[in-house]
């Protein structure tokens, strides 16, 4: 009987589906890079391909979902989870699985970055839980530890100029180290905008303790804030993140973060500026490792979804008791949208 009453809601649900659409979309690019630790310039291009399906019930709950196909079907372009997204959205709010943000990167993000590639993306902060990322991303000198899968959960919900939201990685996954641990990680974040103006704040926590009680553990707490404005033509943003680490009651880590950037767009013409800085200490140790970035860039809209784009970006990175390395990466090439 409880099946039958099971069946019986599923069904009634599912038969208030009144539209449903499929969209096809995507985006590539190709030009030269000369990115950190090469020594020539390369050509670099890449095409990903995105199907959008939508639709609503006849209640008004939207639904949907995503997956994108890249040119090389490596291991998470295409399979487990990667890429894809399935979503269901109304009053309530809107709740998304697959390949998700954590909380805090919804409602904070980025800031500006340059060049066609991205240039390693030293514009942006780390973030402790988002799925299917590695746990160390830049905190040396811990080991690259792979402690989600890319099925999380993300609920966003916004009511005027506000918008809060949650999340978690997946549950009971056990991360291939040693034998397994037991990983996951939650976030809350909020955000008002109003006018040009943005400010926002999250919080994010990470468990990663030894299957079966094991003396070894890692807990590790983030806080990020971020501020937008825009002021005509210019659009300013600013990040702070402060990250506390603790190993197994034998070390304590702390990672600070910050970044800015300022687009100014004149027409078709937008040009970009950012400074980055991550610095990473051990308690009793001093610093173990820092990395400075400075980057410029342009882009240029050639219309119908073309654009000329290129960046340079130079880095100053340390780690331990190492001399500080100086490099410096750039690109110029053409992006395309569809």
């Amino acid at each position: 009987m409880k099946q039958l009453l099971a069946s019986t809601a599923i069904l009634a649900f599912c038969a208030g589906a009144a539209s449903a659409e499929i969209a096809l979309s995507g985006s590539a690019r190709m030009g030269i890079v000369s990115d950190f630790g090469d020594t020539d310039a390369q050509f670099s291009s890449r095409v990903r391909i995105v199907f959008t399906a939508s639709g609503e019930t006849d209640t008004g709950l939207a639904f949907g979902a995503s997956v994108r196909h890249d040119q090389d079907d490596a291991p998470g372009d295409g399979y487990l989870n990667g890429d894809n997204t399935v979503f269901i959205s109304g009053a309530f709010g809107k709740l998304t699985m697959g390949d998700v943000d954590g909380a805090a990167a919804a409602a904070v993000g980025q800031v500006d970055g340059v060049g066609y590639t991205g240039l390693s993306d030293h514009n942006e902060i780390t973030y402790i839980a988002t799925g299917g990322v590695n746990f160390n991303g830049p905190l040396p000198p811990f080991p690259s530890v792979d402690y989600s899968t890319d099925t999380s959960v993300l609920y966003e919900y916004s009511t005027g100029p506000v918008s809060i939201y949650a999340s978690s990685t997946q549950l009971d996954y056990v991360a291939p180290l040693g034998g397994g641990f037991d990983a996951q990680a939650y976030s809350v974040a909020g955000a008002y905008t109003i006018d040009t103006y943005k400010f926002s704040l999250g919080y994010e926590k990470l468990d990663f303790d030894a299957v079966g009680g094991g003396p070894l553990f890692i807990d590790a707490k983030n806080w990020v804030v971020g501020a937008d404005a825009g002021f005509g033509a210019v659009t300013v943003k600013a990040r702070y993140s402060q990250a506390d680490l603790n190993d197994s009651n034998v070390l304590a880590y702390e990672l600070d973060q910050w970044a800015l950037s300022g687009t100014y767009t004149a027409d078709a013409l937008s040009l970009t500026a950012y400074a980055s800085s991550k610095d990473g200490s051990l308690d009793g140790t001093g610093n173990v490792y820092s990395v400075d970035a400075l980057g410029l860039g342009a882009s240029y809209d050639l219309g119908g979804g073309a654009a000329v784009s290129g960046g340079v970006v130079r880095l100053d990175e340390t780690i331990g008791a190492a001399a500080s390395v100086e490099d410096t990466a750039y690109d110029l090439g053409l992006t395309f949208s569809f």
